[in-house]
């Protein structure tokens, strides 16, 4: 059976060189990767039985990026390659399954990823809402307009308590101007309206910003980061905007992957493609 291998190295013909390494006998199959970003969306279409993060990566680093890869896939098993001549932090607080030095031979390499592939992955509990979290609502008044059929609202719903249990967000709030269409989450109705006065505030300045340089705000996307929280919002559709509010122990580029992916199942249920 062929294994799957996920590389991130930024040094992307290190990357090729290693990929081509471990596809020469045909035991494996690998993927390069230059940064979070793509690697994760590499791991929404496929399982992945390891990944090589390279420790060189910047902004964010290969530690954020390894810790977000085993957040989005529970069961990959890790190998950090560490910067030239140094070694892991002892104080690094990540199940890791192989370490790849720099420099290696080449004859070492199938070794290496075999003992790594052997080692087990430390069995972490999934986190979940808190037992009296809220399920996602519906609190559009029956002669408030609305941006899709109102038959696709429990739908719509679905997916932002989806999104919620994913991320781990205090609140996720759909909002048509200064309207909250639905909120999910364990923040309270009164906490998701305040909100969606925040996101009609950010809309108008965007758009004002946008007015100033000339130009057509066409697409709306905001994160704000305070230390502890993170506060995420973009465009569904022209004037409606799904955000979420969580602390900040989930990475950015996690929160964002799965909005964008909530996104466009709420755009096809609006029928806005």
């Amino acid at each position: 059976m062929t294994r799957k291998i996920l590389i991130i190295d930024s040094n992307e013909a290190f990357a090729t060189m290693l990929q081509e390494g471990l596809e020469r006998d045909g035991e494996y199959r690998a993927t390069v990767t230059t940064g979070e970003s793509e690697a994760l969306q590499a791991l929404t279409t496929a399982e992945f039985d390891l990944a090589i993060v390279d420790m060189g990566l910047s902004d964010p680093d290969g530690v954020t990026v390894a810790r977000a890869l085993r957040q989005q896939q529970a069961d990959l098993r890790l190998m950090l390659i560490p910067l030239m001549g140094e070694e892991l932090s002892s104080e690094l607080d990540l199940d890791v399954q192989g370490i790849l030095p720099k420099p290696f031979f080449f004859p070492e390499l199938p070794g290496r990823i075999a003992d790594a592939l052997a080692q087990p992955v430390a069995q972490v509990a999934e986190t979940k809402p808190e037992p009296d979290a809220a399920p996602a609502q519906s609190i559009v008044s029956s002669d408030a307009p609305l941006a899709m059929p109102r038959e696709h609202m429990p739908g719509i719903v679905q997916e932002m308590t989806t999104l919620s249990r994913e991320i781990n967000a205090e609140g996720v709030i759909l909002t048509r101007e200064e309207q909250l269409m639905a909120h999910a989450g364990r923040l309270s109705a009164e906490g998701a309206g305040a909100l969606a006065q925040a996101v009609a505030e950010s809309w108008r300045i965007s758009a004002r910003v946008a007015q100033i340089l000339g130009r057509e705000q066409l697409r709306f996307e905001q994160s704000v980061e305070g230390g502890e929280h993170i506060f995420y919002s973009l465009a569904v559709g022209d004037d409606v905007i799904l955000s979420a509010a969580l602390y900040a122990h989930t990475p950015l580029g996690i929160v964002r992957h799965r909005a964008k992916k909530t996104a466009g199942a709420l755009r096809a249920l609006m029928g806005s493609g």
